[in-house]
């Protein structure tokens, strides 16, 4: 439910009492006939029949409508507000002309407050008595376009999602414009059909496939079908916070298109727990005839599909949904291929060498369709040298060979790139530098006015500038260019120091590990720098203790520990951050929203978790199927660990004489919660 979401007392009286017959209209589906001018006998509007609000809850009869409007931000309705309209209710209820009295207000309504005066109404002899607050009405304006239009004066007070939403809409539209270059060499390929027909079937398709596979493309050739043939809006979102924000249940067809939805070139775990808290809507979504396309890379939706809470949401387990975009048949690759060099922009010289070896690229095994748009960019072919070899390195080696020409760019150039990654992917146009930004670039041989030259000359290669929801921003043509950068900073400890100064800390826990410990394309921190970084994390951590985001942070902290921290760091982190153990044990559960269990479960098992720690979680876990029927830990052998074999012993003999006896009554109790 929404507060405050539109500045309704801005309106003045007779702007809301305009605002209060429309919703009638709209929501009620009544004609609603006004008294708004003069001697309204206690009624703004009036209207005869039935309205029901909610199944089994039906109203009927003579309705009477009065608006009750104050100027006063956050005001609450009070019996005091409403005293002298009893008497013109009273006279109305003899004339027999109200069986319900309908208080609008943009006002806020406590509960207290509620119930008296609806008793008061209720007492002279009205059937019911309904008080409709600010809440309601703005829950009402936001779900029916049509109430902005009738009072247009709404689309200046307060954050409209719908309006942000037609933004959203025309971003997309423009992002598809953008593509459409790209979009012209695509072929219609047998995975493309597939997709369709998965969304056809089930109004959802996730894309699985490796970097450089072509799943935002297909992702996009959905998108145009679905506003030509099911005429949807297409809205390209981010985050399950996103998808949660822009549902909007009145349009009848929406397409939610969400590009690596488990992280863009890592697995980003807080994505994952977002998408459990989102499932329960993301099937609501689609039965009310919504289509939703999710694409990951492989690597990664194999490390999510260990967290993904998959039976609230099974249709991630349907291999006919979720779909290897690089299946490829032969002819699809040479059409590829033939599409993208055609097209592209290399001289026509350059096309005449080029052809003889083209039937050997389209049959390589490391052929993806990022090869063939790299190959008809002269951008990317600078340093290559047409002859079989050099060619088949082209392919087979498309990661080295990409950072050693980024190695081969100038220092403007290089800074551009660098300045992206330092700022999470994405730079807002027109840049603004921060001191740390400007002293990164300067480091690396470039300045302010050179760096934004580069951008542009960038621009359609390398990075793109692309649409969001706020702004126009900066970002890399494909994730790929931001894989690459990172095996250069890798590479390199004088960019690495660059790029850890200029980077918040936040983005740096989703970017590095501790370590190596098998994150994949993650920036590797060495032990040198583990001192400097564990003050960053901590100080992360600690601001704000009281404030709800440290929950959040907490959760990134527990996650980033247990998934990119070696042994080292940890025992490290653990001699700075004395509060870190009480915390687990605190948040201790095993579940798709938290990263505690498996993180205590890692120190546990790497000798750092102290007895005290692991007596209460076994402690917790015994309580929480003895006192709160949480049966999971019952079957869940890796929580068995953290108990002695004394300890376990006891536990399971215990579930055997008073758990199991009573099982079916603990599932039928479950049942009812």
């Amino acid at each position: 439910m929404i507060t405050g979401k539109y500045d309704l007392h801005q309106l003045g009286w007779h702007s809301f009492q305009q605002l209060c017959i429309a919703v009638t209209t709209t929501v009620l589906g009544q004609t609603v006939e006004s008294f708004l001018d003069g001697n309204d006998g206690g009624r703004d509007g009036a209207f005869k029949g039935s309205w029901s609000p909610q199944e089994n809850e039906i109203y009927q009869g003579k309705f009477v409508i009065q608006c009750k409007f104050s100027a006063r931000r956050g005001h609450n309705l009070n019996y005091s507000d409403i005293s002298d309209e009893l008497c013109k209710v009273k006279r109305l209820i003899d004339k027999g002309q109200c069986d319900i009295y309908v208080i609008m207000t943009n006002a806020g309504v406590t509960g207290a407050s509620h119930l008296k005066i609806t008793e008061a109404f209720e007492a002279l002899g009205v059937k019911h008595a309904l008080v409709l607050d600010s809440t309601w009405i703005c829950q009402k304006i936001e779900t029916h376009s049509s109430l902005r239009m009738n009072v247009p004066r709404l689309y200046g007070l307060g954050d409209l999602s719908q309006i942000l939403d037609e933004r959203r809409y025309n971003q997309t539209r423009a992002l598809l414009s953008e593509l459409q270059p790209d979009l012209a060499k695509t072929v219609v390929t047998d995975t493309y059909r597939k997709a369709l027909q998965a969304l056809r079937k089930h109004g959802f398709v996730l894309l699985v496939g490796e970097p450089a596979a072509g799943k935002t493309t297909i992702a996009s050739l959905l998108a145009m079908c679905a506003m030509d043939e099911w005429k949807s809006q297409v809205l390209k979102l981010e985050t399950p916070d996103q998808v949660r924000k822009h549902w909007n249940t009145e349009e009848s067809s929406q397409f939610i298109w969400v590009d690596d939805a488990f992280g863009v070139t890592q697995y980003e775990s807080h994505q994952v727990m977002g998408w459990n808290r989102t499932l329960d809507s993301v099937s609501a979504m689609i039965r009310r005839g919504h289509r939703i396309v999710m694409t990951s890379r492989d690597y990664i939706y194999n490390h999510a599909k260990r967290d993904l809470k998959r039976s609230t949401f099974p249709l991630f387990d349907e291999s006919h949904v979720v779909i290897d975009v690089k299946q490829l048949t032969s002819e699809e690759r040479q059409q590829i291929l033939y599409n993208h060099v055609k097209l592209g922009d290399q001289p026509k010289h350059v096309r005449a060498r080029l052809k003889r070896f083209l039937p050997d690229v389209a049959a390589h095994s490391r052929f993806v369709p990022e090869t063939a748009r790299r190959l008809g960019n002269s951008n990317f072919t600078k340093t290559l040298t047409i002859n079989e070899s050099s060619v088949n390195d082209f392919v087979a080696k498309q990661e080295q060979l990409l950072v050693e020409t980024m190695r081969c760019m100038d220092a403007d150039s290089h800074a551009a790139l660098a300045l992206i990654y330092m700022k999470e992917g994405a730079i807002e146009s027109p840049v603004t530098l921060e001191a740390v930004e400007g002293s990164a670039i300067a480091r690396l041989g470039s300045n302010e006015a050179s760096c934004l030259r580069a951008l542009e000359d960038l621009n359609g290669s390398y990075v793109q500038l692309v649409d969001t929801l706020d702004s126009r921003v900066w970002r890399y043509k494909h994730p790929t260019i931001g894989d690459a950068f990172a095996l250069i900073l890798a590479q390199s400890p004088e960019h690495l120091r660059i790029f850890v100064d200029g980077t918040s800390t936040e983005r740096l826990m989703d970017l590095v590990s501790c370590g190596d410990v098998g994150v994949k394309n993650a920036t590797i921190i060495p032990p040198s720098m583990f001192e400097e970084f564990i003050q960053r994390i901590y100080q992360y951590v600690s601001a704000d203790p009281s404030s709800s985001k440290n929950y959040r942070k907490r959760g990134r902290l527990y996650s980033f520990l247990k998934n990119r921290s070696s042994r080292g760091f940890l025992a490290s982190y653990l001699q700075v951050d004395h509060s870190l153990l009480a915390g687990i044990v605190e948040d201790f559960a095993r579940s798709w929203f938290t990263s505690t269990a498996d993180l205590a479960l890692y120190l546990f098992r790497e000798g750092l978790l102290p007895e005290t720690a692991r007596t209460s979680i076994v402690e917790k876990i015994t309580n929480e199927v003895f006192e709160s029927d949480e049966l999971s830990y019952i079957y869940d052998r890796e929580m068995h660990e953290f108990f002695t074999q004394g300890e376990l012993n006891d536990f399971l003999e215990d579930i055997r004489k008073y758990v199991l006896p009573n099982l079916d009554g603990i599932r039928q109790g479950l049942g009812k919660v």
